[in-house]
């Protein structure tokens, strides 16, 4: 607990964390939200890691798109009308190893970023939360809720939506509006982004959702 209590006092004296307008002396239980979605899009680690993931799978993902496409190549063979019956049955024994060779190809690639991805998600969620908490300290908020929504993105489409209906069937808590001064989004990426030495001026976020 005191290694926590260090922890959480070290990070409010790495940035200004106090939000735009708010006056420290408040009384009563205060409350804010998170968008996950925008803290992990906007946390310069976690850019980093996604794109050491990407140039991890990229030789993966090129070696599928020549399968695939030959793949196609003996399916369009098949159809064809000309094809001889015992070369299209040639045809379909080539596409069933093809299959093979993918499904070989997602095995290699999943325990190639596996345990690295386990590990990289497990730190950035401490780091996060680390955050999330000394900002809240250095503010009196007493309850941070998160949430996830997609950055600049269109909420008002079928998988959204349902994507949102899903979470509350299944017992979870979605804010469907709140003001935009209860989302301390933008000025946990600032701290994050600070502790890493990078520059991070909080834009205005949050808003009905």
């Amino acid at each position: 607990m005191k290694r926590m209590t260090w922890m959480v006092a070290a990070l409010v004296s790495l940035a200004t964390l106090s939000l735009p307008g708010q006056a420290q002396a408040q009384t009563g239980n205060r409350v804010a939200v998170v968008n996950i979605g925008v803290v992990f899009t906007k946390y310069q680690k976690a850019v980093n890691f996604k794109t050491e993931m990407e140039n991890t799978l990229k030789p993966f993902k090129e070696k599928a798109e020549g399968i695939k496409k030959n793949i196609l190549l003996y399916q369009n063979g098949i159809t064809d009308p000309k094809t001889e019956p015992k070369l299209k049955e040639q045809y379909q024994q080539a596409i069933i190893n093809l299959k093979r060779q993918l499904e070989d190809l997602d095995l290699e690639a999943r325990k190639t970023i596996g345990k690295k991805q386990e590990d990289h998600l497990i730190q950035l969620f401490k780091e996060v939360s680390q955050h999330i908490q000394a900002v809240a300290v250095a503010n009196g908020i007493h309850l941070v809720l998160g949430y996830g929504e997609p950055p600049d993105a269109d909420l008002m489409t079928f998988g959204n939506i349902n994507r949102k209906l899903t979470g509350m069937d299944m017992g979870g808590t979605v804010p469907l509006y709140f003001h935009s001064s209860l989302d301390i989004s933008e000025v946990v990426v600032q701290s994050l982004n600070r502790s890493m030495g990078v520059n991070a001026t909080p834009t205005s976020g949050g808003g009905k959702n």
